[in-house]
């Protein structure tokens, strides 16, 4: 069994070529494994901590694409459900000039919204240690009645339930999504969101955004500020750390790097005010590589963090 569980999405990111050039324009793409429950659970696999994935991909080369890079990456496949009758989904990824993506989804009917709450496994679920969820899947049943399924399970074995709320709102059919947060939120321990996505959620701006948050149930919050660096909250206290600055290739996949250090960090135990650091140190070093999924190692990210130190010393 595994320490940590990752339920939602598991997708292709097609990513442009050409960066600073708009989607419609654009002629290649290269493919990549995506999904950001997906891109977490490799990540804290990477740092480390044993993980396994909870969704439903097409049984098509596609799906069998993604398994086949969740197996390299050691990520337990065994609760991936293939589907004769849906899809995998794509998402098509554009970088501007400062690499930041957009996207655009082709998903609607797809695999991973066709999960099913019957087909969430208690007896899996009961032996991890914390169960992470987004909302990307969440948007449309019966995903989002699975998804909550599991939160059920998470919560009656004594699991953290974390969760990166990911927000893309034209997946929502633009309908406001914040009724099926709150209720996320109840049994959520562990936030992480962009200060974008709590001002949002709240309708607060800023720190009253995040001291409210706090209110809706979680202990802990983990909120990345971009290039401004991330702030982790907890009852103990605030904890802030500034950005590494490294060569950016590609930002997608960031924050769900960001998700994986600071999961990895509360879970072997490193000091509060230290996880900032480390979380920030993971989400750096993938952005100077192109791909979602391409989330650096423990010992990666503990020889940069000490190169970046020294360097910065002299």
């Amino acid at each position: 069994m595994v320490d940590v569980i990752a339920i939602g999405e598991l997708l292709i990111d097609m990513i442009a070529d050409k960066p600073g050039t708009p989607l419609e324009e654009q002629i290649t793409f290269n493919r990549f494994a995506g999904g950001a429950p997906a891109n977490f659970a490799v990540g804290v696999q990477r740092l480390g901590i044993s993980s396994g994935m909870i969704t439903k991909v097409g049984n098509d080369f596609f799906g069998h694409f993604l398994i086949n890079k969740l197996k390299k990456a050691q990520v337990d496949i065994s609760q991936i459900k293939l589907s004769d009758e849906y899809k995998t989904a794509l998402a098509f990824v554009g970088l501007d000039e400062k690499m930041t993506p957009s996207f655009s989804f082709y998903r609607s009917p797809c695999a991973d919204i066709m999960l099913k709450e019957e087909e969430i496994d208690e007896d899996y679920i009961k032996s991890a240690k914390l169960l992470m969820c987004g909302t990307v899947s969440m948007a449309d049943e019966p995903a989002r009645s699975a998804i909550f399924k599991a939160i059920e399970y998470a919560k009656k074995h004594g699991l953290q339930v974390a969760c990166d709320p990911n927000l893309r709102d034209n997946l929502w059919h633009f309908k406001d999504p914040r009724e099926h947060i709150f209720r996320v939120l109840k049994d959520t321990d562990i936030f992480l969101p962009s200060l974008s996505e709590a001002e949002f959620i709240t309708g607060e701006k800023g720190e009253k955004a995040i001291e409210a948050v706090l209110e809706l149930g979680p202990s802990i919050i983990g909120i990345t500020h971009g290039a401004e660096g991330s702030t982790l909250l907890t009852k103990d206290g605030k904890f802030s750390a500034s950005s590494y600055k490294v060569d950016v290739v590609d930002t997608t996949g960031a924050g769900d790097a960001y998700a994986a250090g600071l999961i990895t960090g509360l879970l072997t135990n490193i000091p509060l005010e230290k996880i900032p650091y480390f979380a920030n140190a993971v989400s750096a070093l993938k952005i100077t590589r192109k791909g979602a999924m391409n989330i650096p190692s423990r010992l990666e990210v503990e020889s940069f963090m000490k190169s970046y130190k020294t360097l910065n010393n002299n």
